[in-house]
């Protein structure tokens, strides 16, 4: 089995349901010998404690020696990342009500907040002022004798207003128009790179990290 080669990649980050971690659960495999990659997907590597939601950072070199104990005469190849967080989350029925009531509420939030920060900023630059200088430069009538054309206006501007962000986050109504990701999204993942990044440096200072001895 000297010619064996298994082939491991690991991700910065996972996510499992299950207290109990073997290498399949963090890991992907690839062998051409399928009951080898089996038997290591199922090697067990550690347990996460009885808390409903929990962290821990482990090297795929500790990964690469819990297989070799197991399963001898193997070579084995990582080509992901050099060590990867495992998150563990069970988090009951009842709680998970509650958190989508919090994320309701949160939208409902968000939105308000957003919709009295634009009525605030029209105020301030004087946007009304202007849509009535417009509509007295485009018709040659007096605003203030036409209420319903500078409502019309009004509307049009917001529409506009609601256009012009739509297409600037790069988003459609069902789907994007393209498949870029939109700022946003690039600022969450480069934020979530951060933060996995420093979660593996805490646990490397604090030696928490499961590791090689």
């Amino acid at each position: 089995m000297n010619d064996v080669t298994l082939y491991i990649s690991l991700e910065q980050s996972t996510a499992v349901n299950s207290r109990k971690v073997c290498v399949g659960d963090i890991a992907k495999l690839f062998c051409r010998n399928v009951d080898i990659a089996k038997e290591a997907a199922n090697i067990k590597l550690f347990t996460f404690n009885n808390s409903k939601k929990a962290q821990q950072v482990i090297t795929a070199l500790k990964i690469i020696e819990e297989i070799s104990i197991n399963i001898k005469d193997i070579h084995i190849e990582n080509i992901g990342d050099a060590e990867t967080i495992v998150y563990y989350k069970n988090i009951p029925s009842e709680e998970r009500m509650v958190a989508r009531l919090k994320t309701i509420m949160l939208i409902i939030f968000a939105f308000l907040g957003t919709g009295y920060s634009i009525m605030s900023y029209n105020g301030d630059v004087g946007s009304r002022e202007l849509l009535e200088q417009l509509y007295t430069l485009f018709t040659g009538n007096d605003a203030s004798g036409n209420p319903r054309g500078l409502t019309l206006g009004i509307i049009m501007y917001c529409i506009g207003l609601c256009i012009g962000m739509i297409t600037f986050f790069n988003h459609g109504i069902n789907q994007k128009d393209t498949d870029d990701p939109t700022p946003l999204q690039v600022q969450m993942r480069l934020y979530e790179q951060n933060v996995n990044q420093s979660i593996i440096i805490d646990s490397e200072r604090n030696k928490e990290t499961i590791d090689v001895d």
